[in-house]
């Protein structure tokens, strides 16, 4: 044959799904050639904002309380600095400090205006105030060049501050939530962006909570704020190798796949023939019966019985089944045959399938003739007239040749199976 199975079912395949190959390779065109053209020709541009930091501004508390009362553990005139707890007795007043620094890499100047302020409300955990009292501590104006900073200076009693809450919620009665009180400082930062002006507020806290004889300060509220500004930048899209590679591959490969299919439908190179077709439904049987097929020559005494041709390979295993026979598989013509003792049924293959297959491995080069079981004797084939004339033959072929039946070799005729694909 002059090409493999494999090729025919190749065709066969593509004969049967051309319509559909032919979309799918269409398919594949398109998109990779948008994608081509995407991530070459047309890559597009994007918006993209981006925030630029100018300057930057950081706040920060200290916080002292001189010991003024007689106590048996701290000398007076001592002062204690930035401790979380003081005692009311023997320090009474709080002294604080909030400084705000201002810094920025060739950052213009600035002016800081700080407004320090001791604050007293309620809230709930929820932030909701139901009362504020306000007292002005200290304010402060600066100009200040990169690196440094402008500071507000505070003082508060404890013991005040106590009698101060117990005033208020003396006169407003019980209220919903806690009362709290904190040094709070606002701060506006007025500079430039970009020679533009720009503005920065923000407001630091410093808790302070008056319990007992002790009242305890802090922790602080603040943090570093930057002056930032946005800009819009317009960047050219930027596609991976999945886009920018695989899109000319897809489409060539698309192209390559259209053109191969319309060349081949051109020259008719798909369509199978009725021969071809034979062939293929033959090899799935032959494949599918496999186990019950046995290859091997039938003696010349067994082909002269009656004989009958089946339709099909399928149908002369059924009938070996039926009759519990062998099916034999002549390596010569790849006729099929099943033996009984009234007739010979055969089968013969497509004519493709006739055609010589050399077997690529040369294992196998001797053949195998095939010797009914029940007239075998003495290693010499019985014809079905009862005569041993197989076994004479074979003597006076020998000796005719000045050798034996052993030396001759005649009677080693083993064959390898055909290979089917």
């Amino acid at each position: 044959m002059g090409e493999g199975t494999r090729r025919l079912r190749v065709r066969a395949f593509v004969s049967s799904w051309f319509p559909v190959l032919v979309a799918a390779l269409a398919v594949l065109a398109l998109a990779g050639g948008w994608a081509a053209y995407t991530a070459h020709a047309a890559p597009g541009t994007t918006e993209e904002r981006s925030e630029r930091a100018h300057w930057r501004v950081s706040g920060s508390f200290q916080h002292a309380a001189e010991v003024t009362n007689e106590n048996p553990v701290f000398d007076v005139g001592t002062t204690l600095s930035n401790r979380s707890t003081y005692f009311t007795s023997a320090s009474p007043v709080l002294d604080g400090r909030y400084a705000l620094t201002y810094t920025g890499l060739d950052a213009p100047d600035a002016t800081i205006d700080l407004d320090a302020d001791l604050v007293v409300r309620a809230a709930n955990e929820e932030d909701v105030v139901y009362w504020t009292d306000r007292t002005p501590l200290d304010a402060t104006s600066a100009d200040v060049q990169s690196g440094e900073a402008a500071s507000v200076a505070f003082s508060l009693n404890a013991s005040r501050l106590a009698q101060r809450q117990s005033e208020i919620q003396a006169s407003l009665g019980e209220a919903p939530g806690s009362v709290e009180a904190f040094v709070a400082v606002d701060a506006t930062v007025e500079g430039t962006a970009d020679g533009q002006p720009a503005s920065l507020s923000l407001t630091h806290s410093l808790p302070v909570t008056v319990g007992g004889d002790t009242y305890t300060v802090g922790p602080a509220q603040t943090s570093s704020e930057p002056m930032t500004t946005t800009e819009t930048v317009t960047v050219t899209n930027d596609y991976g190798p999945l886009w920018s590679v695989g899109g000319p591959f897809l489409f060539a490969g698309g192209v390559a796949g259209l053109a191969a299919l319309g060349v081949g439908r051109r020259r008719d190179a798909f369509a199978l023939s009725d021969a071809e077709r034979d062939l293929l439904a033959f090899r799935d049987e032959r494949a599918e019966f496999d186990e019950w097929v046995v290859r091997a020559s039938l003696p010349d005494s067994l082909r002269d019985r009656p004989r009958a041709t089946a339709e099909s390979l399928a149908d002369l295993v059924d009938f070996a089944i039926d009759s519990n026979t062998a099916v034999v598989e002549d390596p010569d013509s790849g006729t099929c045959y099943a033996v009984t003792d009234e007739m010979l049924v055969a089968y013969e293959p497509p004519a493709l399938a006739r055609e010589p297959q050399p077997d690529p491995t040369g294992f196998f080069d001797g053949r195998t003739e095939f010797v009914d079981a029940g007239e075998e004797h003495d290693g010499s084939a019985v014809a079905s007239d009862g005569s041993a004339g197989g076994a004479d033959d074979a003597t006076s072929d020998a000796s005719g040749s000045g050798e034996t039946p052993e030396e001759s070799g005649d009677d080693d005729r083993e064959e390898t199976p055909r290979p089917q694909d």
